[in-house]
């Protein structure tokens, strides 16, 4: 897999596409390198019939993402506005995990900080080492995150995401997993074999069930319960009718494995 910028290394281990950060140096800080990298991974992983799961994760172990490569202007303040380009890249980098039917999974090798909470919330699930520290300190500086908002939103209860927005102090361990932003946390010497767990459990099933599934949750995520009911309805029938579906069926009624087609 090719992602066109050595600031994301793209690998394939077997059924999984890994996208690392490769920028250590810099706490794998996002710039528009990282983020035309991450949508180049993705794109590749999407198109991959073998690929079953991808993998988000940062180089070394101290940092997953420290958010974005900020450096002050002349003006002092660290955001420069193109006003010829219509979507900042972060936004498009966000929109492309919409995009992508296949689970994602962060790897939190360490610490989450500002806009890299915002990639940890795109993502489907996360195993974090319980030494990695997670928060939003913008509100340190002035600043508020607006940028991840719409994404912690959607994954934070909104008492637990208030303190973190308001208090800038970061979420560790068990207090992660609390308030959602982690399905795991384990000591960091476990944190590979736990990742591997977790893809073992998705890897195995019907890559169709999950591609439609995903797309079907994406679409129901901001719709009421009425208009959830009516995709609903309009997407199992569709589902039931694919050849994963078919064989699924065989295979419980044979007590056997699956042979799934991703059909």
């Amino acid at each position: 897999m090719e992602t066109g910028t050595d600031q994301v290394l793209a690998e394939k281990r077997g059924a999984v596409a890994w996208l690392s950060i490769n920028r250590e140096d810099r706490r794998n800080a996002l710039n528009d390198a990282v983020c035309a990298g991450m949508i180049a991974g993705l794109k590749a992983a999407a198109t991959d019939s073998e690929v079953r799961a991808v993998i988000v994760t940062g180089v070394g172990t101290k940092a997953f993402c420290a958010g974005g490569d900020l450096k002050p202007g002349k003006d002092g303040s660290p955001f420069v506005v193109d006003p010829s380009e219509p979507e900042n890249p972060v936004i498009r980098l966000f929109r492309a995990f919409e995009d992508f039917n296949k689970p994602v999974v962060a790897r939190v090798n360490g610490n989450v900080y500002g806009g890299g909470v915002g990639l940890l919330c795109a993502c489907d699930m996360a195993v974090a080492a319980d030494h990695a520290k997670i928060g939003t300190p913008e509100v340190g500086v002035g600043l508020f995150p607006m940028m991840i908002l719409g994404y912690m939103l959607r994954v934070i209860p909104r008492r637990r995401l208030m303190e973190m927005c308001m208090t800038g102090e970061p979420f560790v361990g068990h207090e992660a997993v609390e308030a959602g932003l982690v399905n795991y946390s384990v000591p960091a010497a476990e944190l590979d074999a736990k990742v591997d767990w977790l893809l073992a459990r998705m890897v195995d099933k019907s890559p169709t069930a999950i591609r439609l599934g995903k797309h079907a949750f994406h679409a129901m995520q901001d719709m009421s319960l009425g208009e959830c009911f009516n995709i609903a309805q309009a997407v199992l029938p569709n589902m039931v009718s694919t050849e994963d579906a078919k064989e699924g069926f065989r295979a419980f009624q044979e007590r056997r494995a699956p042979n799934w087609t991703g059909r």
